[in-house]
């Protein structure tokens, strides 16, 4: 049986800016003056919660430490509402810049009326022209480009390759802000955000096996696969939504250019890891709705070569600890999973009571799941049984406190009649009892197991089915 761990980990301004559109403010046309800068979304909506907790739900904000994640070269599409013309298009006087916000332009003279800004970083003019195929300059008239499509492949994306012009080509990132300019905001600056068109994966490893160990690989089932040619353009060119400086908390949702492909990422490690030491590796990756595997859920599964010469592999079931549930992989999202690499392994020991002539109940382990088939009604009970690894010694149940056992509603609820009495933890006996019910078919549920010593929790997703 594999180890299972819980992991957790777990996306343009201004006053009155917002990214949907607005209807006409009651304006006069005076000109005004404005100042306009492009930011990438502010680190400091970052959750620290999230990071210290290691919550499996999005981290708002990436880190900054690593050039590439930022501005490199800049577009700016300045268009007025009324009549849909382009009232300026900007680019930046210096390329490359590696920043996180850039001014776009200073004292810009405009009028107070509705505006919208269609905003890209790391996307050049040109680029952004041969992927919608249109031509964008000043007092054209502005197509609409609001569900235009993008080739990106996300999946091992290197932000530091050189384009032609020997620049870093960093993460292309985008966003749409529509805003009712009026008198007021003479004088002002306004903050146009744009958002990172990839998802960022951040392995924390640490090990706790006993010995020196080598990471081989981990797997991850599954992402939404790099397009097959450079013709394909597999995802939305702007965001869910946008953030503003009133709204920078935005989750994003997953704009695939309809249904992608998936299959399982492998990312080479080749890494000798000491005992009780830990490593760090970031992966980019392309954003994913919710996997095709059969449980909807995304999985990772370590490879490892221990001190012997062995080799093994360890499961990790990706869930959260707020919901029970991570089902999608959305662009500017920051997944942070620790993974504890241990010498345990966790098993579930069946028990029902059949009639004479009925099959016994059977227990199978894949993917990270527990099936449970149980061919009887009546009571069942399922009792977990912590072991070592190498020597299949157990481990006291002492050493571990119930934390929860969850009836999950995906990627289905249990049908009605399905349990008459529904499992729970038996704490005196430390086993999961219930009692089925005249339904027959399946139920999803989750159990969390906490190692008193050091706090860290395995996690065992449940499939319970009665054929």
């Amino acid at each position: 049986m594999k180890h299972l761990l819980s992991i957790l980990l777990l996306s343009i301004i201004l006053a009155a800016c917002s990214s949907d559109p607005i209807a006409p403010p009651a304006t006069d046309g005076t000109p005004i003056k404005l100042s306009l800068r492009i930011a990438t979304q502010s680190k400091d909506a970052q959750s620290k919660d999230a990071q210290s907790k290691a919550s499996a739900s999005p981290t708002l904000g990436w880190n900054y430490e690593q050039g590439d994640e930022l501005i490199e070269d800049w577009v700016v599409i300045m268009v007025n509402d009324a009549d849909h013309i382009i009232e300026q298009v900007f680019t930046p006087a210096t390329s490359p810049n590696n920043v996180e916000t850039d001014n776009v332009a200073t004292n810009l003279q405009t009028t107070a009326s509705n505006k919208t800004f269609y905003s890209f970083a790391n996307i050049s003019l040109a680029q952004l022209q041969q992927a919608t195929g249109h031509t964008f300059a000043k007092g054209g008239t502005m197509p609409d480009i609001a569900s235009a499509t993008w080739h990106i492949d996300g999946n091992g994306f290197d932000p530091k390759a050189k384009d032609a012009t020997g620049r870093a080509q960093g993460i292309p990132m985008t966003g749409i802000c529509h805003m009712s300019l009026t008198n007021k905001d003479n004088e002002t600056t306004k903050t146009l955000y744009v958002v990172r068109m990839l998802a960022k994966l951040q392995f924390n490893i640490t090990n706790k096996t006993g010995d020196d160990i080598t990471l081989n690989t981990i797997s991850i089932d599954r992402l939404s696969a790099n397009p097959a040619s450079s013709g394909v353009q597999n995802v939305m060119l702007f965001p869910s939504a946008t953030p503003t400086d009133a709204n920078t908390q935005v989750v994003q949702q997953p704009r695939l250019n309809g249904t992608q492909p998936q299959q399982v990422y492998n990312l080479a490690l080749n890494q000798t890891v000491a005992n009780d030491a830990s490593i760090g590796k970031t992966l980019y990756v392309n954003e994913c709705t919710t996997p095709a595997n059969s449980f909807g859920q995304f999985m990772l599964t370590v490879r490892l070569t221990m001190a012997d010469g062995t080799t093994t592999q360890q499961r990790y079931s990706v869930v959260s600890n707020d919901n029970g549930n991570w089902h999608f992989i959305a662009r500017n999202d920051w997944r942070i999973m620790p993974i504890i690499l241990q010498n345990i392994k966790l098993d579930l020991i069946p028990l029902d009571f059949p009639a004479i002539g009925v099959l016994p109940c059977s227990v199978k382990e894949a993917d990270g799941t527990f099936t449970c088939t149980f061919n009887a009604g009546g009571e069942f009970r399922l009792t977990p049984k912590v072991t070592r690894f190498d020597n299949g010694a157990a481990v006291p149940d002492a050493d571990w406190t119930f934390s929860r056992f969850s009836t999950d509603t995906y990627p289905a609820a249990p049908p009605s009649g399905f349990y008459a009495a529904a499992p729970s933890w038996f704490a005196r006996g430390s086993y999961i009892t219930g009692t089925f019910g005249t339904a027959t078919g399946q139920a999803y549920h989750t159990l969390y197991l906490t190692h008193n010593a050091t706090g860290r929790t395995l996690v065992c997703r449940v499939r319970i089915v009665r054929p």
